[in-house]
């Protein structure tokens, strides 16, 4: 280091350092930002609605924290001076704020997955005695197809959607006629109870 760049050194002040600082971390936000809406926009395995609602609100959060405390901040400024021009997708995030969850979506979802678990239980009563493949695969696919949906729409609770699929895999797949074993459809049975309890303690609790 020669002279000219010491004496450049010991000029920055305590306030300087400070905005270095800040300037610093506002320039990893953005950046953090970006990446997150590359990943919910883009990525193939997408992050759930929820999960890039929270994690933009973390950041924009952060992002408005940092720059509260920089007199006179310009976005377009800044975006111009540290050249983040290729942050697309964090500067449009953090023009618009965080996103919004789509409420009549989860909402449908909610009613047809309550809709399904009365449909199946009606049906697991009136086909005790003789509970034929071909009745129950219909409607074990709707609601798996349902779960699956839940397990990126709606907050994160114990679904059993992985034992669901699982006995469908065993009994219900590649059996166009049969008949599922009585131990074996005990075993359903207590599935889709677990599973409908869960989702109605889960949703009365949102």
């Amino acid at each position: 280091m020669n002279q000219t760049q010491t004496r450049q050194v010991q000029k920055l002040t305590i306030d300087d350092k400070q905005k270095f600082e800040l300037q610093k971390e506002i320039f990893i936000t953005i950046r953090l930002i970006d990446m997150v809406e590359k990943c919910a926009q883009l990525a193939d395995d997408k992050i759930t609605p929820e999960k890039h609602s929270q994690e933009i609100t973390k950041l924009i959060e952060r992002y408005k924290n940092f720059t509260s405390k920089i007199d006179k901040y310009d976005l377009n400024q800044f975006i111009k001076e540290y050249g983040l021009e290729d942050c697309k997708f964090g500067i449009d995030r953090i023009n618009k704020g965080p996103p919004q969850i789509k409420q009549g979506n989860r909402i449908q979802l909610v009613v047809d997955l309550m809709q399904r678990f009365y449909l199946m239980q009606d049906i697991i009563l009136e086909n005790k005695d003789n509970p034929k493949t071909q009745v129950f695969k219909p409607i074990v696919d709707q609601l798996i197809m349902l779960l699956i949906r839940a397990k990126t729409e709606l907050p994160p609770y114990k679904s059993y959607l992985e034992d669901l699929q699982q006995f469908s895999k065993q009994h219900l797949e590649n059996q166009i006629i049969g008949v599922i074993p009585e131990e074996e459809f005990q075993k359903f049975e207590s599935i889709i109870d677990l599973a409908q309890q869960s989702f109605m303690t889960s949703h009365s609790q949102q």
